[in-house]
């Protein structure tokens, strides 16, 4: 069990800065700071799961599709979709974020809700958005 599950399971929130480019351009590498809880029995699409792989690794990703016992994540800055997350895989929902001093609450603030519609509204648009966005020298970082 990773200290991110154990602290979760303790405290039912925990924060942290994250490392990786996964969730750009939403949440920013080694930047921005996340607010993890414990999460309902059932995630949405849309929410941001934190969530063990088999190997052990914790990840942050968006859900895309929820199935029957299972869910379809992705980073925000990928293309390819992880299908077969397991419900119990999850540990965590992301509840808000802080892009530097100012907060973001994923549950209430309508401009982030609208940009994670769009943005997750498909993996083709997706990889032509950031195609389009490195030509400009925009890039994960």
């Amino acid at each position: 069990m990773s200290e991110y599950k154990r602290v979760i399971e303790k405290y039912g929130v925990l924060s942290f800065t994250p490392s990786g480019s996964s969730m750009w351009p939403i949440i920013s590498n080694r930047a921005d700071t996340v607010i993890i809880k414990t999460p309902p029995k059932v995630l949405k699409k849309y929410d941001v799961a934190f969530y063990e792989r088999a190997s052990g690794q914790a990840v942050l990703h968006r859900v895309i599709k929820v199935h029957e016992n299972t869910y379809d994540m992705c980073g925000d800055s990928h293309t390819a979709v992880e299908k077969g997350v397991p419900f119990d895989a999850v540990f965590g929902i992301m509840a808000g974020y802080y892009k530097g001093k100012k907060y973001i609450d994923c549950e209430k603030n309508l401009l982030y809700k609208v940009i994670v519609r769009f943005w997750s509204f498909s993996i083709f648009f997706r990889r032509c958005m950031i195609k389009g966005l490195s030509l400009f020298g925009i890039r994960a970082k």
